[in-house]
């Protein structure tokens, strides 16, 4: 749905705290159209405040040519990730008026007959550059744990959030238990924390509807850590295929019961 009934909808379920989703070729708006980064973030700001919300992060992924086969962040063709910077650049910019302070990006896959370590630093490289224009904003840059991208596991993740000074990370739970990580191979990343992705998953789906009110996993063990840890961050429940949003009522109670400030 258009992005601004989406938020219609996400005040109806009783939240005051939303994300923002900019991913090329498929949510909301694609960073390639954003051509008035002010304009349109004064009409965000107009939609947030009618309706008392608080937009809290952009979720933003890059693509040239076909979504499905650009292989994001890690691309090394000089003239794509000029590109990319170029259209981030507008995608800061409107979170910066709006006055959203985190923009999360996918970092980018693997490539075929690529070495892991050359895609690993082509990602570290332009994101590098992404965390300056960002931090000149005075706004976060995270990246997420999205299983299928170069920071699924969580030692790649370590390395990407260890050679750029000041990255953040949303550090996803359903990507977690879908690639049956442990919590304790997590454990370095927790200092990294800027944003937690919360829905029910199970091993080898990251998606998974919530059927008579509980997760399919022990959420409390990752609370508990992120406790310990002393981690500030926006924790988002992130269901957003018309088949799943059933399962958004039951998952805020159980954060609720979990004693979370959800709003």
């Amino acid at each position: 749905m258009p992005w601004d009934a989406a938020l219609e909808e996400i005040k109806k379920l009783g939240f005051q705290y939303v994300d923002l989703a900019m991913f090329e070729g498929w949510a909301h708006i694609s960073p390639s159209q954003l051509s008035d980064p002010e304009g349109h973030a004064k009409r965000i700001t107009a939609v947030c405040s009618r309706l008392d919300l608080d937009p809290i992060a952009i979720h933003a992924n890059f693509a040239i040519g076909d979504p499905k086969q650009f292989p994001g962040l890690t691309v090394p063709d000089p003239a794509a990730r000029k590109t990319i910077l170029a259209q981030f650049e507008r995608v800061v910019a409107c979170a910066r008026a709006a006055a959203i302070p985190l923009v999360n990006v996918q970092p980018g896959k693997f490539i075929e007959n690529v070495a892991p370590e050359t895609c690993l630093k082509n990602a570290t490289d332009i994101l590098s550059q992404m965390h300056a224009i960002a931090a000149r904003r005075g706004l976060w840059l995270s990246i997420e744990n999205h299983t299928g991208s170069i920071a699924q596991h969580p030692d790649d993740a370590a390395k990407i959030l260890e050679a750029v000074t000041g990255l953040r990370l949303d550090y996803d739970l359903s990507h977690v238990v879908c690639n049956q990580y442990s919590l304790e191979q997590t454990m370095p990343l927790m200092k990294h924390v800027a944003h937690v992705g919360v829905r029910n998953a199970k091993p080898d789906d990251y998606d998974v509807p919530i059927e008579h009110g509980e997760l399919s996993y022990a959420i409390q063990p990752f609370l508990e850590a992120f406790r310990k840890e002393k981690v500030n961050a926006f924790v988002s429940i992130e269901y957003f295929s018309p088949a799943r949003r059933p399962s958004i009522v039951p998952l805020k109670s159980i954060l609720e019961r979990e004693k979370l400030p959800i709003r």
